[in-house]
């Protein structure tokens, strides 16, 4: 009897483990025991090299994607990824001005994909949607079937500590980008030729870029007789001022710890130790000032409110030669190499206080950009599907498309592009060829970027290195907050960020006087904004002693 009884108990806590540990909707064939280092492999599943699935399967992906990529389901590095892998995906791919909204239906609807790809996916995103148990946690799945991405795990400790979530789950994977060319972002572009035309330096300083940008206005660089020459460009998302915090000594630690985007937070020079909101920060408000002095000289195009995205419209501007300067992640090579301007990157402007730092640097590993659906029958497969991306082959595919068409690898293993990206017979920029292959080329794809696999001109490796000089040195990380923390900066981030893009608007414009000013801080305060700073703080000092 005692036997009968000890089999039972170990036949009900194996039942529960594989209820526990299997994903919702799968069968008992295609779930893993994953807590035990012998776990079954699944029947349809080959464990190594290609194809991923032994018979046809079909999974569904959920993505943001670009206005210069293809569909996907028509993208050739997909299409031939999906031969390679016995693996047929459907792609529902929706425009990044849209995705946020349409991201929320879908999960409100329930009715999800198998994975997501490109997701875009915030820190609240991981964790709400982790803990209720809508993403699959990942952790036992890459331990088995992502020898690539734990390796790189390994190599780079703090990048698991970015994407691990306070319970100790991993419900999203990262692009880990060691690379200088992704470890620095946006960048700011001012035209040469127009520059030499008027026999100006490139600007050093906030005083020599108005300058510049006045003359620009003023002088017609371009020779045409019309005044249609703009200043700066760009979009809805206004980066110009992120830029700019360099010069009045805001983000001196790294681009952002919300990955909102339009909320950051620093390290407070009067309280060390502690962050503070930088859009309510003494300086911010002379970064207003400045911008707002640029707008009403017309040196920043009106259309920049209006516009959603900058990626097609601005290489547009520089090829009909009204472009001045504009902001971008990018080698610019194709607008050089189709006829446009030629155009530089300033490292980092000089403030009026004397500051001087390029601050949007980056973390190595960039969490939310994939997450498997829990209920997906096929957890092992996808797995084993984005573990190839992380790979040597992967990276390269999804980085630089296809071998003799897109790109060709030189004797010393270095891979660049073809003619037919760089010298385009339809005269496209590189962008727009290669977002008719992969969706690598809007970036924030699970992979390892390798400078192997960047083609950038000397140019622009040159310009790293001069960014390098003025970078800030450490990075407050995006933070992955306790449940009940996240639950309250769900309520109070909202609300702060649609305030304050509003009046960041405004105050550019003139719709607002920056008289307002202290009227603008006290409104975010009694929002909740030290509340808001306080769990930012909290989660930073845990990161900080985390292992």
């Amino acid at each position: 009897m005692k036997r009968l009884r000890l089999m039972a108990m170990v036949l009900t806590v194996a039942m529960v483990v594989t209820l526990m540990t299997g994903c919702a909707g799968a069968s008992k064939k295609e779930q893993v025991k994953t807590a035990t280092t012998d776990a079954k492999i699944p029947e349809y599943l080959n464990m190594t090299g290609m194809p991923i699935a032994k018979q046809p399967i079909t999974l569904k992906v959920f993505g943001s994607g670009s206005a210069n990529q293809v569909d996907w389901n028509t993208m050739k590095v997909l299409t031939q990824y999906e031969k390679m892998t016995n693996m047929s995906v459907k792609y529902d791919i929706i425009e990044a001005h849209a995705y946020p909204e349409k991201k929320n239906i879908l999960f409100a609807s329930r009715d999800l994909p198998d994975f997501f790809l490109r997701a875009k996916f915030t820190s609240a995103d991981q964790v709400n949607f982790g803990t209720q148990g809508i993403l699959a946690p990942l952790n036992e799945l890459i331990d088995q079937y992502a020898p690539n991405l734990k390796a790189l795990l390994a190599k780079y400790p703090d990048v698991k500590k970015d994407i691990t979530a306070p319970d100790g789950k991993i419900y999203s994977l990262p692009v880990i980008r060691p690379t200088p060319a992704e470890k620095y972002g946006v960048k700011l572009y001012i035209n040469k030729t127009w520059l030499d035309k008027l026999s100006i330096k490139v600007p050093t300083t906030t005083e020599e870029y108005y300058q510049a940008l006045k003359a620009f206005k003023e002088k017609d660089p371009n020779g045409n007789g019309k005044a249609d020459e703009l200043g700066w460009t760009g979009d809805s998302s206004v980066k110009i001022i992120q830029f700019l915090h360099g010069a009045w000594g805001l983000n001196n630690a790294g681009s952002t710890a919300s990955d909102i985007g339009s909320i950051t937070v620093d390290k407070d020079p009067a309280a060390p130790g502690k962050l503070r909101l930088i859009c309510t920060a003494p300086y911010y408000k002379e970064v207003l000032e400045y911008c707002n002095k640029l707008y009403k000289e017309g040196l920043i195009d009106n259309e920049v409110f209006t516009v959603k995205s900058a990626s097609v419209q601005n290489p547009a501007k520089a090829k009909d030669g009204v472009l001045g300067s504009f902001i971008a992640t990018a080698d610019l090579d194709s607008i050089t190499d189709n006829g446009g301007d030629n155009f530089v990157i300033i490292p980092a402007l000089k403030g009026p206080h004397g500051e001087q730092m390029y601050t949007n640097v980056n973390t190595v590993g960039y969490a939310g950009v994939f997450a498997i659906s829990a209920n997906s029958k096929y957890p092992e497969a996808i797995m084993r599907w984005v573990d190839y991306l992380y790979g040597e082959e992967g990276s390269k595919l999804i980085q630089m498309g296809i071998e003799g068409e897109t790109c060709k690898t030189m004797p010393d293993g270095k891979v660049v592009y073809t003619d037919l990206v760089k010298k385009n017979p339809q005269g496209l920029d590189v962008g727009t060829v290669m977002g008719g292959y992969t969706p690598m080329n809007a970036g924030q794809m699970p992979t390892l970027t390798s400078e192997k696999f960047q083609d950038l001109t000397p140019e622009f490796q040159d310009a790293l290195k001069q960014l390098d000089k003025y970078a800030v040195k450490e990075v407050i990380p995006f933070f992955l907050h306790e449940p009940k923390a996240q639950d309250s900066i769900n309520t109070l981030e909202p609300e702060i960020i649609n305030y304050y893009k509003e009046m960041r608007a405004k105050f550019v414009t003139g719709k607002e006087p920056l008289t307002k000013w202290d009227e603008y801080v006290s409104t975010i305060k009694k929002m909740g904004s030290d509340e808001l700073v306080k769990y930012y703080s909290d989660a930073y000092e845990k990161w900080k002693n985390s292992k």
